[in-house]
């Protein structure tokens, strides 16, 4: 009976030692805090994406706008498509690297969508004087870890778009600032 009772008290009192319970503990807690600290930092790396992509539209846009032509680094003039893409490119150089086939300048119909044919969309026309133009760039953005990708879909990439619309002033064409 006495080991009985013994038994029942030893398996009743509290553990001797707790140094395993706290290591259970640690590991649980730093899962938590490792996983919100990689989430805060995946959100914040596409915000700045996505507002570096916005502003570089509407540099584009303003470029467009005014039918502004720029030179490339030889000097040579530059068509107002190449100058728009290259606006695009370069407000967003410090962040991201936009390529040229991922900006789309096109004409938008009378009901503000964009066109049906998909080779006025990639034709990359800047228009005439007050046409209403869009301008829209695409770029893949890159997450950190599958772990927050995997909430945008499958793999470890989202396709980001930011898009303007636009009318073009009356300039006229070939004069280039």
């Amino acid at each position: 009976m006495k080991s009985l009772i013994r038994f029942f008290r030893k398996l009743m009192s509290p553990c001797q030692t707790e140094s395993g319970i706290t290591v259970v503990e640690v590991g649980a807690t730093m899962l938590v805090f490792l996983t919100a600290l990689f989430a805060v930092a995946e959100m914040g790396w596409f915000f700045v994406h996505q507002n570096t992509l916005t502003s570089a539209v509407r540099e584009g846009i303003r470029i467009g706008t005014v039918g502004a032509t720029s030179v490339d680094g030889n000097g040579n003039a530059l068509s107002r498509e190449n100058s728009i893409k290259q606006a695009i490119q370069q407000s967003a150089a410090a962040v991201m690297d936009i390529e040229s086939p991922n900006i789309f300048i096109f004409p938008v119909d009378a009901d503000w969508t964009d066109p049906d044919d998909p080779a006025v969309v990639g034709m990359a026309s800047a228009g005439g004087a007050g046409a209403f133009m869009r301008v829209r760039v695409n770029f893949t953005h890159q997450f950190f870890t599958q772990l927050i990708g995997g909430f945008f879909g499958t793999g470890d990439t989202i396709v980001m778009s930011s898009e303007g619309t636009y009318r073009n002033e009356n300039f006229i064409l070939g004069g280039g600032s």
